[in-house]
């Protein structure tokens, strides 16, 4: 991998807010040593790009600048995703088998992409090296913000599926409120209706993922909120369009305005959360 594992970027300021960005599904790099030959075809190692959250690098990872801690993972999800629960795996036949868990080792229609099957060693190597170490590095930041602060602020940060979120821009995820104070989330939808954008809480499938049900502890002052943001918003091309190039491993087009809006959007989200006085 080009970048250290976790992705680490801290604030200028000696003073950060008590704001920690996520980006769990950040990365697109495969795993390290890996070939062509590891893949049932060669064409399947495009995946590793496929899997990321299109223009998420793009929207979250200058947030540092803005006075967040910001924590991502280089590599794709589709060989780890921290943000699945550790156990989110099945065996069938004996075999490690996956569509949408903590690993990938199927496409959604059930054809093998790797050239052999993962075995449960190496799974578990794979999860104390790429998945145990984010886990373990989100808490030790959290807790230096608690304790700097008296509170943190947990925003996971993701751009989802056109064909899933469909009409819904922006989706505000706090597991019905479960795991952050509702002046948190609705501070972030009076920045997001600020700029335009239209959004919903708590929609079905974007409640929020393992991260934030993991994190959020409010009555330990640790707050924590998914957002979601439709990639539609951020290409040039149709969602069919975009899927197409993305298998063929070309880099879509992006919409350069709607990025840079969604980047000051992001921006005020993180100064407003700062500014938050929590009991």
């Amino acid at each position: 991998m080009n970048e250290s594992f976790p992705i680490v970027r801290r604030p200028a300021s000696n003073h950060p807010a008590a704001v920690l960005v996520s980006v769990p599904h950040y990365g697109t790099e495969p795993l390290p040593h890996s070939t062509a030959a590891d893949y049932r075809e060669p064409s399947f190692a495009t995946f590793a790009y496929g899997f990321a959250d299109a223009f998420a690098r793009d929207l979250y990872g200058d947030l540092h600048e803005h006075g967040a801690t910001v924590l991502a993972t280089p590599l794709s999800r589709m060989f780890v995703d921290v943000n699945r629960r550790r156990d989110d795996v099945e065996q069938r036949d004996g075999e490690l088998w996956s569509k949408r868990g903590v690993v990938r080792t199927h496409t959604m229609r059930e054809m093998p992409i790797f050239a052999r099957p993962l075995t449960p060693a190496e799974l578990e190597a794979r999860l104390v090296t790429f998945y145990d170490p984010y886990y373990a590095t989100l808490a030790r930041l959290l807790d230096e913000l608690r304790r700097a602060h008296g509170h943190a602020i947990l925003l996971d940060g993701h751009t989802g599926s056109p064909r899933r979120m469909k009409d819904h821009q922006v989706i505000i995820g706090s597991c019905h409120d479960a795991t952050c104070a509702r002046e948190l989330a609705r501070t972030v939808r009076a920045v997001v209706e600020a700029h335009g954008f239209d959004v919903h809480d708590n929609v079905s499938g974007y409640t929020g993922g393992n991260i934030v049900a993991t994190f959020g502890r409010p009555h330990a002052r640790i707050h924590a909120l998914q957002l979601e943001i439709n990639a539609a918003l951020l290409m040039t091309t149709t969602a069919d369009e975009f899927i197409a190039q993305v298998r063929r491993g070309e880099i879509p087009a992006k919409n350069e305005a709607n990025i840079a809006r969604v980047r000051a959007c992001l921006r005020d989200i993180v100064t407003a959360l700062a500014a938050t006085t929590l009991d």
